[in-house]
Formats: C-alpha cells, sequence, structure tokens
C-alpha cells in the first residue's frame, strides 16, 4: 500500500518539521547569523588595511615631512596621527564592508554552500539580505564617526600642529576679515577690517552703496560689536559722503557711533574651521552666513562639501550589495583576487566622485546631484548586479 501525502502537509525533514527556522521567511534566521560571522573577520582584517593606508597617505608622509623640515618633535606627530585617525577610518569602514561581503560570499560559493542554498530554494535577493544588515551596521557607524567624532578630533590635531609650528591658532581670523553685503543681486556694503583681536575689529572700512553706485565711506579705528543694541559701535573715525562724481561732498568725524550693520563679519571672523572640521549642523550653520556674505562660489564649495558628507554612509549599503552579489558569482575568488576587485570598485567610484565634486562646484550640476549622483550610481549598479543573479 503506498502512502499518499497531503498537499497541506509538512513535508519530512524540511524546518517547519525540523524545528530549523525557515532562511527564507524568518529573520533573523540562523542562516543571517551565519553569514554575518563570516564577514566579522575580513570586516576588521579590511577595516585595518584600508585605515592605515588612507592613513599612510593623507597624513603620515605630512607629518614625516614637517619632522624632518619643522623639527616637530616625534610624540606630537604621533599624537596628532591619532587624533586625525577617525577621519581615515570614515574612509575605510566603506572599503572594508565591500571587502568583507565580497570574501565571505565568495567563501561560501568556493564550497559550494550558495549552490546548496540555492537548491533550497532561497533566492540571491534573500542571500545578501545579511550583507544589507551588515550595511546599515556599517552606515551608523560612519554617521558617527563623521558627525560626532572625527571632526572634533581632528580639529584639535590641527591646533595641536598649529601651535607647535608657531603658526595661528586662534579660534578666530586675526586679520583681513572681508565681508560683502549684496541685495536685489546688487552690491550693497563692503565691509573689511585690517586686524581682530576675538573683541575688536580695527583698522575698519565700510563701503556703502545706492543702486551700485558708491554714497558712503565709513573708516573708524576700531568697530565692536554691541550684543545689547544688535548694532556695531564704531571708535574714532568719518563719514565721508561721496558725489556721483566720486568726490568727497562731506566729512564728518566721531568718536563714537553706532551703525546697525549686519553681524555676519563678526560670524565670518569666528569661523576658521574647514569642512572636514565640522559636523553637518556646523557646515549648514556656515552655509547660512556665506549666504549673506554673497560668496557664491564658497557656498556652492560649502554645499557640495555638505552634501557628500551627508551622503557618505549610503556608501557602505551599496558596497554591502555589490560585495555580496560578486561574491555569489564568483565562487574562484580568493582573499587577494577579492582586494584587487574590490580596489578597482573603490577606485572607480572615487574618480567619479572626484569628478562630480568639480562640477558640482563649479557650477556645472547642482550641489545635491554633485554629492548623491556617485552613491546613486552604486546603487543601481549593486541592483542591477543583483537583479542579473536572480535570473541566472
Amino acid at each position: 500500500m503506498t502512502a499518499s501525502i497531503h498537499p497541506n502537509s509538512p513535508v519530512p525533514n524540511s524546518p517547519e518539521t525540523s524545528g530549523m527556522p525557515n532562511p527564507r521567511f524568518s529573520f533573523p534566521s540562523r542562516l543571517d547569523r551565519y553569514l554575518l560571522t563570516e564577514m566579522i573577520a575580513p570586516f576588521i582584517f579590511g577595516f585595518g588595511l584600508f585605515t592605515a593606508i588612507a592613513a599612510v597617505i593623507g597624513t603620515v608622509f605630512y607629518l614625516i615631512r614637517l619632522m624632518v623640515d619643522s623639527q616637530l618633535p616625534l610624540f606630537t606627530a604621533i599624537e596628532v596621527f591619532f587624533l586625525r585617525l577617525p577621519t581615515f577610518a570614515v574612509l575605510g569602514v566603506p572599503m572594508s564592508v565591500l571587502f568583507c561581503s565580497l570574501i565571505a560570499y565568495s567563501r561560501l560559493s568556493r564550497r559550494s554552500e550558495i549552490i546548496a542554498c540555492k537548491s533550497c530554494g532561497i533566492s540571491p535577493q534573500r542571500l545578501v539580505v545579511p550583507a544589507l544588515l551588515g550595511g546599515v551596521l556599517a552606515m551608523i557607524l560612519t554617521f558617527v564617526l563623521n558627525e560626532a567624532i572625527a571632526p572634533a578630533l581632528s580639529y584639535r590635531g590641527h591646533l595641536i600642529l598649529a601651535i607647535q609650528l608657531e603658526e595661528s591658532a586662534l579660534p578666530y581670523r586675526d586679520a583681513n576679515i572681508f565681508y560683502r553685503q549684496f541685495q536685489d543681486q546688487r552690491l550693497a556694503q563692503i565691509f573689511f577690517a585690517h586686524t581682530f583681536d576675538g573683541e575688536a575689529m580695527g583698522d575698519v572700512t565700510v563701503l556703502n552703496f545706492d543702486q551700485g553706485q558708491l554714497k558712503e565711506m565709513v573708516l573708524a579705528d576700531t568697530a565692536i560689536w554691541n550684543e545689547a543694541d544688535q548694532a556695531w559701535d564704531f571708535h574714532q573715525g568719518s563719514i565721508y559722503q561721496v558725489n556721483p562724481d566720486q568726490s568727497y561732498q562731506t566729512v564728518r568725524p566721531f568718536s563714537l557711533a553706532q551703525f546697525d550693520y549686519s553681524r555676519t563679519p563678526l560670524d565670518l571672523a569666528w569661523e576658521t574651521r574647514v569642512p572636514e572640521h565640522m559636523s553637518s549642523q556646523d557646515m549648514r550653520h556656515y552655509i547660512k552666513i556665506l549666504r549673506q556674505s554673497g560668496d557664491q562660489r564658497q557656498v556652492r564649495h560649502w554645499q557640495v562639501q555638505l552634501q557628500d558628507k551627508a551622503s557618505l554612509p549610503l556608501v557602505c549599503l551599496s558596497f554591502a550589495l555589490i560585495g555580496s552579489v560578486l561574491g555569489i558569482n564568483s565562487p574562484r575568488s580568493n582573499r587577494s583576487r577579492a582586494f584587487g576587485l574590490s580596489v578597482v570598485i573603490i577606485f572607480g567610484y572615487y574618480i567619479f566622485a572626484f569628478i562630480c565634486t568639480a562640477f558640482g562646484e563649479g557650477g556645472m550640476i547642482s550641489p545635491i546631484m554633485a554629492g548623491w549622483l556617485p552613491k546613486g550610481i552604486l546603487t543601481l549598479l549593486g541592483l542591477g548586479l543583483l537583479y542579473q543573479a536572480s535570473r541566472q
């Protein structure tokens, strides 16, 4: 007598009858944990390797040159190196995600474990889920490093280096404070101070324009921002009224005069950091100040840098997808081949990102496109590879 199996009855030795979690539907399953475990060791190896390479190229050679040319002490160089290390770790995380996902999935393919999973009906889309989870964790790590840790430590290293080299380590610009204000796309004011001591600006010249024509010139020995009145107190100066033919019409000296000019020159003087030393919030605040100055070139530069910083964590997810799919389709890849393939992909990505940055700062494309287009291309590439793998 032949035994019959009802269509809805559980299949012997299936996950339903054996008590094993079904990797196609449960999350995180034993397969997910297994794949994530396989990625840990290559991630640590790749993170150390890529971070070290970036640090050597980015700061070690520079510090060695300072030790030789400027007599920089060894212990100071070591301190600055470790303070700048999180900046290069930000670059190392996405690279190591690509490397570890490629290594882990290639290893499983080489041992025919990927084939076994496919024979059980597990699709490539389901197989890459652990890699994507690892990519999300790497995104969080990159965000924390890039926003909270690396900027502060890098700026501290910059100040230590400036003090040691007897350069200006002041938290403000101490000379040549220049500010332009525009109204209806016309130049309305030029504010220039030769010196700044953190409180008072010295040798101040202010040119006021009306409909693009110079109408008034104010000269003063010092200018101090009055926080209570939200105005500038000018000391020991003169006011010149200018005729249309550029001759002086009226000269009025003063010992103290108050002007309701913008506070922006003071804000510009107090900001000496570069994008590497700022979080995204700091950069947005500084861009608002730059917009008031009317320097569109600098505004575009900072907007592109801001979008690049904001979009950087997405690279981790894209690299995780690309590495896992390539690993599934490359059963013969070993560690050296995986490293070489990772370098090629990373090099190609950063070349394209550099081109987009240059186009964005030049005004050929928008800052948002300059920052996000390279990451979007990576994501589309990964999705395309995944679609191709699912059809095989």
